[in-house]
């Protein structure tokens, strides 16, 4: 078939990345992340080729949630931190969903209302993201109402983290006590915190359940993995459409914003913001064509983008790796401004998948 622009899927990488996350959380379940269309990946592919490594899958939507129970019978899955009204946790209940609990409101309905059968419930604390999850009263509070309940048949206790990326361990390791030390207050339940920064970098998060994400789909958000514990499990290619000799003071793009300081080539690429790259790539942003490293030089536009490729050997035809094998997301994302997440998840429907 004939391609212009397109994106790879590679389950080898896949599975070797989900084989990583279990190596390096041996005693602990793993809950994978696969909202978003499983970080771009598509939910369906990430959830075949893992179902036999990891132990669950979590979304964060109600209709991400039920499209995967189609293709996962038995499976645990976990809706993620949403609005909830007994029509929905209805719907959790006769699909067998379980449900993150995030505030005492949802508590008390899930408590008052009657359910076709009970369902898991994981309670969330705010330990300081202060985005979702209840103070410690409430948390408290929550506990105790549920863990009588004929609607619920487990509780699980989990908190998220804000910096377990960074370095310092300080304000994790207070996270981290004060889920730990409430949870214990209350009994014996399973807790979850640890997201891939954490299972890479504070081992003693890692608890009940880890819950990987990033570091599935190959990118190591602490940058401290050895090479090749991880792998791209996306590569972003396009087609080289045209290659043109410019002379210096000619511009490029809309309003020129790249000037060839002397004689330069310019090879235009199939692929711009309505396909997913993003628009505010700079100058400079790395691209590799037939395996060597250009620069991106003007200005994305809609379909196409342009890399200054003066000294290489590229003609119209050849293949550019926009971010993938041996060009990471992660460092195209960091000449963007943005983080490998948004790259992944922003691939446009027109763009083919090839797994």
């Amino acid at each position: 078939m004939h391609r212009t622009t397109w994106v790879e899927f590679n389950r080898c990488a896949l599975r070797h990345n989900a084989k990583t996350v279990r190596r390096l959380a041996p005693n602990a379940a793993i809950l994978a992340m696969v909202k978003a269309n499983g970080y771009g990946h598509g939910a369906d592919w990430v959830a075949e080729h893992l179902n036999d490594i990891v132990d669950g899958f979590a979304v964060a939507r109600l209709n991400e949630a039920m499209l995967l129970r189609k293709q996962l019978s038995d499976k645990r899955i976990v809706l993620l931190g949403t609005e909830h009204d007994a029509i929905s946790l209805n719907e959790c209940a006769l699909h067998q969903l379980d449900v993150v609990i995030h505030d005492l409101q949802t508590a008390t309905l899930l408590a008052s209302i009657k359910l076709p059968q009970a369902i898991t419930v994981w309670l969330k604390l705010n330990t300081g993201m202060n985005r979702l999850g209840m103070s410690e009263p409430e948390f408290i509070d929550a506990h105790q109402l549920l863990k009588q309940s004929p609607n619920v048949a487990t509780l699980h206790h989990m908190s998220h983290f804000s910096d377990a990326e960074t370095t310092d361990k300080t304000r994790s390791i207070e996270q981290y006590q004060c889920l730990h030390t409430l949870s214990h207050s209350l009994g014996e339940t399973p807790i979850s915190m640890a997201n891939s920064a954490a299972i890479i970098s504070f081992p003693q998060s890692h608890l009940n359940w880890v819950r990987p994400g990033i570091m599935l789909y190959g990118d190591d958000p602490t940058n401290t993995l050895n090479e090749g514990d991880l792998q791209a499990a996306m590569t972003f290619k396009a087609k080289v459409l045209a290659v043109r000799d410019l002379a210096a003071g000619d511009g490029v793009g809309y309003n020129r914003r790249w000037q060839s300081a002397s004689t330069s080539r310019i090879a235009t690429v199939a692929a711009g913001y309505a396909d997913g790259y993003p628009r505010q790539a700079p100058d400079g942003t790395p691209v590799l064509i037939n395996g060597k490293r250009a620069a991106l030089a003007g200005r994305v536009s809609m379909d196409l983008l342009t890399v200054d490729v003066t000294g290489l050997e590229i003609n119209a035809g050849d293949t550019a790796t926009l971010w993938g094998d041996n060009l990471s997301a992660a460092e195209v994302a960091q000449h963007c401004g943005t983080i490998s997440y948004e790259l992944f998840t922003r691939i446009t429907q027109r763009v083919e998948r090839v797994y």
